[in-house]
């Protein structure tokens, strides 16, 4: 088992934990591009800058739109890696007062992001 950071666009990194190692799985050595995947339902948003929290992932974004439903919303967030989706509860988008254009934090915890070739 592995810890491995991963560079992406704007020179945001990413930790992943993962089973393989460089030595067994040639695409996850230095250099290599990668593929970066995490389940829209896997995003926690917060709108407070500094949080002591045990998530190592954490990007900057601002709200594109949100698309709140009965008992789920979906949030498209604009950060420096591109387009990010979050499905949240509504109950935790009105506590949040969610709207356009607020800035947040996205967070995804490091075994929750997968590696792929």
């Amino acid at each position: 088992m592995s810890i491995v950071c991963v560079e992406v666009d704007n020179g945001e990194e990413l930790m992943s934990v993962v089973i393989d190692s460089p030595e067994s799985a040639p695409y996850l050595k230095k250099g290599k591009k990668v593929n970066v995947l995490f389940k829209e339902m896997e995003v926690a948003v917060t709108t407070q800058k500094e949080l002591n929290i045990s998530i190592e992932n954490r990007i900057s974004g601002v709200v594109a739109s949100v698309e709140m439903g009965l008992l789920l919303s979906r949030l498209i967030l604009e950060t420096n890696i591109g387009e990010v989706i979050a499905i949240i509860s509504t109950k935790s988008l009105k506590q949040m007062e969610l709207v356009e254009r607020i800035e947040v934090v996205i967070m995804v915890k490091l075994n929750e992001i997968i590696l792929a070739p």
